[in-house]
């Protein structure tokens, strides 16, 4: 069995001639132009056409890319956690792909003889989990699981990979217990090493200095995370991932602030946390194409890093300088043609208390959604129900998180030309808060804002 590692989360598991794409990204960006692979990636993906499966753990587009999935069969098998929401099945049947399996909990599916995924819920199926993690109360429980994503097993003959994705720890902790009373050992581990969030670098909360310290803060954490996976799943092996991408274009200097351990460091760092843990796992780093055989333990060729110098001339000079989707002529909106967008927001409004209905039981949240597009005015979204209305900025009422982003970006948002979730992760979205206390459900029913 190898485990091919290409970018970020996507890998190849071959296992007797049959192989496994999980979680596709092989375009040069995402997100609108915000986001780009480092290391850069020189793949030709007709080489990797020969795929018999594909796995994707969640709809984020680091994972599920459609520029990349236009090149697959549309008969390919495609496998998927059978999620309450569908937007991962309604996103790939929107693609025209004809053969996709959504998986129930604990389901496992045959790619080929003795080679199988299974698909965990990243909170078991358990709604209190969720909505724990979601930060309501359980009177405000759903019948249903808001989880939006999924980790996995698969098995090629005796050898057993657990792929992670972007699981945090401590919403999925309680499916490793299960891993390890069915299938008795983990060979090789993926995980996720950062966060894949606009925290610390888009907040306004922060001086540059208050952004290095939290950046910090986070990083140890992730890498904590990590090691919490090893500490439960004893992997002979683990692969860190899925954080090999950073932000492009002009915010490009926003790299500074996020939470990413340099490669340069993620062996040496994540080993001796390992060591100080007691674990005897052993950090496996591949480049781009590089593959790690299970059979021999070993990997095809050595890692090697990028330097600090070659990371900051490919930010400033090469992806630096690209533009961003909605800065484009189809896209863009000239200062001169922007107008009030009081009646698009009016119905988004409605749109988002629908389903706070739905998803929370009628909850009302007295937090106060401003948004600011650049304009004379500020839009106020009251996410109780009480009227939309534009405001001045000095008018603003405690407690409240405003969101200050580009006008066509926010216009494409509100037509359903790009999503909230994709803007958050490039980070165009710049974030104030006061008090400066996060609260999960007011960023999540956001991502409903649309008309």
């Amino acid at each position: 069995m190898k485990v091919r590692y290409l970018t970020d989360a996507c890998i190849v598991i071959e296992y007797e001639g049959k192989k496994l794409l999980c979680d596709p990204w092989l375009s040069e960006s995402i997100c609108y132009g915000g986001l780009y692979h480092y290391p850069p990636i020189d793949i030709d993906i007709h080489k990797y056409l020969d795929i018999d499966c594909i796995y994707i753990s969640h709809i984020h587009e680091d994972h599920l890319d459609a520029k990349t999935l236009q090149h697959f069969s549309k008969e390919i098998p495609i496998v998927i956690h059978s999620y309450e929401e569908k937007h991962v099945f309604n996103r790939l049947k929107g693609m025209g792909f004809t053969n996709i399996y959504e998986l129930k909990h604990k389901t496992k599916f045959e790619i080929a003889p003795k080679f199988t995924i299974e698909i965990l819920a990243a909170d078991n199926c358990d709604p209190a989990i969720c909505f724990k993690f979601f930060g309501c109360q359980v009177s405000q429980m759903y019948e249903h699981s808001l989880q939006i994503d999924s980790m996995a097993v698969i098995q090629g003959g005796d050898y057993i990979v657990v792929n992670t994705n972007d699981c945090p720890y401590e919403l999925s902790h309680t499916m490793n217990p299960y891993i390890l009373e069915q299938y008795k050992k983990v060979d090789f581990l993926m995980t996720s090493y950062n966060a894949a969030s606009p925290y610390p670098q888009s907040f306004e909360n922060f001086t540059d200095t208050e952004k290095i310290v939290e950046k910090e803060k986070i990083r140890q954490k992730c890498l904590d995370r990590a090691v919490s996976y090893c500490k439960d799943l004893q992997p002979e092996y683990v692969l860190p991932f899925a954080a090999q991408r950073v932000i492009g274009g002009k915010n490009y200097e926003l790299n500074n602030f996020t939470a990413t351990t340099p490669l340069e460091d993620l062996e040496s760092e994540l080993s001796l946390k390992l060591e100080k843990a007691k674990q005897n796992t052993k950090v496996i780093l591949l480049n781009s194409k590089s593959y790690f055989d299970l059979k021999i333990k070993t990997s095809s060729s050595e890692f090697m890093p990028p330097t600090e110098e070659e990371r900051e001339k490919y930010l400033k000079y090469i992806i630096g300088t690209k533009p961003y989707l909605f800065e484009l002529p189809e896209y863009k909106i000239n200062k001169g043609n922007q107008v009030n967008l009081i009646e698009k927001f009016k119905v988004a409004q409605i749109r988002m208390m629908k389903k706070m209905d739905e998803v929370y039981y009628g909850l009302k949240i007295e937090t106060i959604l401003y948004i600011d597009a650049y304009q004379e005015y500020i839009y106020k979204i009251p996410l109780n129900g009480e009227p939309v209305s534009t405001v001045k900025r000095s008018n603003m009422k405690e407690p409240y998180l405003k969101l200050t982003l580009d006008y066509s970006l926010l216009n494409m948002i509100l037509d359903r030309k790009a999503h909230w979730n994709n803007a958050e992760f490039g980070s165009f979205i710049s974030y104030l808060r006061k008090p400066n206390i996060f609260d999960r459900a007011v960023h999540h029913v956001i991502s409903y804002l649309h008309t």
